[in-house]
């Protein structure tokens, strides 16, 4: 078949004519574009394949990554010739036809086709080259999801923090069928979206408050739930696969190994077989551990990967943070604004009095303090509608779970009792 070699012009080359272990590669006289082709040019790179063939032929033979290093390995993999091309090139041969009117890449693989199990060879040399590497990749991957896995399974403040949130959101919805049984996790993310009814406030920030002035040692859930930022980032299924590939090409290894003796293959069992099985173990165990975490809050591990599963406690501790600063920031500015307002009526209560001397000092300090009890008591949010306040709610925690009272209108934000048998609680 007639075509011309890409790649000519030198400027979508993938190697340099100066190869990094050979030296200058002189080119060769005749033109690729002038010289018939039987292997159809898949992007061959811009170099003199003949200047590399001999090299790469006793290399290859030699596993011998120190001089064909891998990154090499794997482009030449992709220009293998098929099983029509390579039988083209043979019957050429055969037919004692000369090699000078073959272009340069039939001439480059008539030889290396030439190489005993070639495909074998390169995966086999790809697999050497890339394994410490893939090894050093998975097993940390892996790490962060057995161990977020565990802390979100195993933490009590986080599991008391989501039965606060159930209870606040049985108190709210006040379903007449009965309170719910657990919600879903994604409901987290709507705790930022109720809000009271002067606007200023979401049900978050109300949490935060409430587990702050009553339930101080949850406030900091947070630090018992370990890797799960790292965790979200991590595609299981590509990890087990790539771990399953592993698997495939070590096989492939071993029976290599016992055809045909190689002392490179023998010495790189002997250091690897054994991170190979801790890594397999730690993919079983990474699994089990995701897999039993994902059922106890009423996921399937089928449609709920870690991608999905932990982003939502991540995105749960950055808003509950945020929310407890923006709580603390807001108290600290009220109290300022009260003081002022305080030291404005008490100016006002002094002029009334005329200046006299009726009110002295300890007057005037129970006024500021009844002042403030006020502004204390006049500043306990109001939900949309709901008609609960901080006392109540927190009353009703304390009561008998889960009881029911009559709203103006239900919540979006948990799950109906009619479906408790999906609850994560």
């Amino acid at each position: 078949m007639d075509g011309a070699a890409p790649g000519s012009g030198g400027a979508g080359g993938h190697f340099p004519v100066e190869h990094p272990f050979l030296g200058p590669l002189p080119p060769l006289g005749t033109p690729s574009s002038e010289l018939p082709q039987l292997w159809v040019p898949r992007g061959f790179p811009n170099w003199a394949p003949l200047g590399i063939c001999s090299p790469t032929l006793r290399c290859g033979g030699r596993f011998d990554l120190a001089t064909l290093p891998v990154d090499f390995v794997e482009c030449l993999m992709r220009f293998l010739p098929t099983e029509a091309e390579a039988k083209a090139l043979r019957q050429y041969e055969r037919e004692r036809k000369p090699l000078e009117e073959l272009a340069d890449e039939d001439r480059f693989m008539l030889q290396f086709s030439k190489v005993e199990r070639l495909p074998q060879r390169m995966a086999i040399m790809a697999f050497l080259g890339n394994f410490a590497e893939n090894i050093q990749m998975l097993t940390p991957q892996l790490n962060a999801i057995i161990a977020a896995s565990a802390s979100v399974k195993s933490s009590q403040k986080l599991k008391h923090m989501l039965e606060i949130i159930l209870a606040l959101g049985n108190y709210m919805n006040s379903s007449k069928r009965g309170a719910v049984y657990g919600f879903k996790l994604q409901s987290l993310d709507l705790l930022l979206d109720t809000k009271s009814t002067d606007r200023k406030m979401t049900l978050l920030h109300f949490i935060a408050l409430t587990v702050r002035e009553k339930y101080p040692e949850l406030a900091t859930f947070w630090q018992e739930l370990h890797f799960v930022e790292k965790a979200a980032a991590v595609s299981l299924e590509n990890v087990l696969l790539d771990v399953k590939e592993l698997g495939r090409g070590m096989e492939l290894l071993r029976r290599e190994c016992g055809q045909h003796e190689s002392a490179v293959l023998r010495g790189f069992l002997g250091g690897s077989e054994g991170q190979l099985e801790r890594l397999q173990r730690d993919a079983r165990t990474a699994e089990d551990a995701y897999n039993t975490v994902v059922r106890y809050f009423g996921e399937s591990p089928k449609t709920t990967p870690p991608s999905v599963f932990f982003p939502v406690f991540v995105r749960f501790i950055h808003s509950y943070k945020d929310a407890e600063q923006e709580n603390e920031t807001r108290k600290k500015q009220e109290e300022v604004m009260r003081e002022k307002l305080l030291a404005q009526e008490a100016k006002k209560q002094e002029k009334v009095g005329g200046g006299s001397h009726g009110r002295n000092k300890w007057q005037q300090q129970e006024l500021i303090a009844e002042l403030r009890r006020r502004q204390a008591k006049d500043h306990r949010p109001m939900y949309e509608g709901k008609d609960g306040t901080i006392e109540d709610i927190i009353t009703a925690l304390k009561s008998v779970p889960f009881t029911a009272r009559t709203a103006k209108r239900g919540s979006r934000f948990f799950c109906d009792p009619s479906h408790h048998d999906e609850s994560s609680c």
